[in-house]
């Protein structure tokens, strides 16, 4: 029987040793792309919250104050209206990539009182915008 000399085993801790590296640099890039991933959707959440925030705070604000279909459509619908203008200031204030022709927030009051609130963001980095859409009906 014939055992296999010293020089057949030199080099396999040096293998072993690279190999173990790139296991580890394998590891640590997953966790890296993992943390990237992470930050991205808190941001997302945080201006998701915010969008929240900014409809539920307009239509609490349409319950205090005269709920008429006529007064709403006046005050909120329209684009120049001043209860809009202060709304919207708040808007592009909060919400980030909200620009004179894009992201553009829009109130829609129907005859019934049913009110939708559409608005619109585009993250920090991002292509692609994100939007929230809420309802409600202001009754009596």
């Amino acid at each position: 029987m014939r055992r296999a000399s010293p020089l057949h085993h030199q080099g396999s801790a040096l293998l072993e040793g690279l190999l173990a590296i790139l296991i580890f640099s394998v590891g640590l890039l997953s966790i890296l792309m993992l943390l990237s991933t992470a930050l991205v959707e808190v941001g997302n959440a945080r201006y998701r919250s915010e969008a929240s925030l900014l409809a539920a705070g307009l239509i609490a604000e349409m319950w205090t104050g005269d709920r008429s279909a006529a007064s709403l459509q006046a005050r909120y619908a329209d684009t120049s209206a001043e209860d809009y203008q202060r709304w919207q200031q708040q808007v592009v204030a909060r919400l980030p990539g909200i620009t004179a022709k894009a992201n553009q927030p829009t109130v829609t009051v129907d005859k019934n009182r049913s009110v939708t609130i559409r608005l619109a963001w585009q993250s920090p980095g991002q292509t692609q915008s994100h939007s929230l859409l809420a309802t409600a009906l202001i009754t009596d």
